[in-house]
């Protein structure tokens, strides 16, 4: 059975975004006046879909709960105005995106980076105009919702948005723990991509429905009946 809805997690799933988020924290550790953490470490960090506020309240446990709010907003200021173009897509990227479009494919992205940015990753790359429903961090404050892998994202905005999918038509792409957890949590299938962030044993400890190594095997996956 085919999938009519597929959502997709961002970094490290659709775009290579490494170098862009190491620069970030960089110049944000620099304009701080503190020691930028080691690569290794935050790539650890990424790889266990923590969300921005925790990775920084990690790596300085003595900030305050506002100063690590003012921390997030530095980060995605310098993310926006000078990292942005260190985001490379990963290939086949455009191309996955095209072709589901054209075979009726519902497209969404939902993401725990900021919304402001992650949109306009998404312009940059070409890929915006194929997708149906982008969600980030902030994108709606009035609800609050929780980050992957909580299934509030799911609950009450995914399913409300797309009443006519059924679950079972659903699939979440995902490279790391947090995106197959809240595959699961949603009890929808997930799919782990091999290439991003998230550390291979872990992954498969969580029994992907489906595991691809390049964005084109996507189009061909199906729900097994």
């Amino acid at each position: 059975m085919p999938y009519s809805l597929f959502l997709f997690d961002y970094d490290g799933t659709l775009c290579d975004t490494r170098r862009a988020i190491l620069y970030g924290f960089e110049r944000t550790f620099e304009h701080y006046g503190v020691p930028e953490p080691a690569p290794e470490v935050v790539h650890a960090m990424i790889g266990r879909g923590l969300v921005l506020g925790d990775m920084l309240q990690q790596l300085r446990p003595e900030l305050s709960a506002a100063e690590v709010a003012e921390w997030v907003v530095t980060y995605r200021q310098i993310y926006a105005r000078e990292a942005e173009p260190l985001v490379t897509p990963f290939p086949g990227a455009l191309a996955l995106f095209a072709q589901l479009t054209e075979q009726g494919v519902l497209i969404g992205v939902l993401s725990n980076k900021g919304a402001a940015v992650l949109e306009a990753s998404l312009a940059q790359v070409g890929l915006l105009p194929f997708v149906a429903l982008v969600i980030g961090d902030g994108t709606m404050p009035e609800k609050q919702l929780a980050k992957k892998p909580d299934p509030m994202v799911f609950h009450e905005v995914v399913k409300p948005r797309f009443p006519e999918v059924p679950t079972n038509r659903m699939l979440m792409i995902g490279d790391t723990t947090a995106d197959l957890q809240f595959a699961h949590n949603s009890q929808i299938d997930s799919c782990w991509v091999t290439f991003g962030f998230g550390e291979e044993a872990q992954c498969r400890a969580l029994q992907p429905t489906h595991t691809v190594s390049h964005l084109l095997e996507i189009p061909a996956l199906r729900r097994a009946v």
